[in-house]
């Protein structure tokens, strides 16, 4: 019986790790993708292709992997953060080069007050995936939350450089300037 256990946990195993592909944020159709979302100026056709690039990014290229993150995103939508967190930190103990498991373990951190280790899975998503507008528009948030506000502007500019389509991330950004220009004065 003890036998057939492992047996099964070891075939699991295998199969999941064996069936791994490399992390989507790999995928060469985000390069198209990023430049047309630089270049456009519709805003319907912003958010066609920001859509696209999530779709991009939340498929890791294992059946196993995107269950759980459909399971973690599915708790966060329902408020249970520590469900959600234990799923997304399996999700990067099995497949640390899959940068949305890293962006969805930050979300929920940062959600949980945990800013440090928000800042941590942060910068691991941007080692892997140095466009992601998420987890850039997140880190401003932090840097604001922490009255950082060098740190604030420099991650929402680079966001808004990488998709000039974030309405509520260039306010706070302009906000931020015109305060930083009124302590100038």
């Amino acid at each position: 019986m003890v036998r057939g256990i492992f047996g099964i946990l070891f075939l699991t195993g295998f199969l999941l790790v064996g069936s791994l592909a490399h992390a989507r944020q790999d995928d060469p159709k985000l390069d198209e993708l990023f430049s047309r979302l630089a270049e456009t100026q519709s805003s319907a056709e912003a958010k066609t292709i920001e859509q696209r690039i999530w779709q991009i990014w939340l498929t890791s290229g294992s059946d196993t992997i995107d269950f759980l993150m459909l399971q973690g995103v599915s708790y966060m939508g329902r408020g249970d953060l520590a469900k959600a967190l234990t799923l997304f930190t399996t999700v990067v103990k099995v497949d640390p080069g899959y940068s949305e498991g890293w962006n969805k373990r930050a979300t929920v951190l940062f959600l949980i007050g945990e800013y440090d280790s928000s800042m941590e899975d942060i910068a691991k998503v941007l080692e892997l995936e140095p466009r992601h507008f998420g987890a850039l528009s997140g880190l401003g948030q932090i840097f604001e939350l922490r009255e950082r506000e060098a740190g604030a502007l420099s991650a929402y500019e680079k966001a808004v450089t990488l998709n000039p389509h974030l309405e509520g991330v260039k306010i706070r950004l302009d906000r931020l300037i015109l305060e930083r220009d009124k302590k100038r004065i």
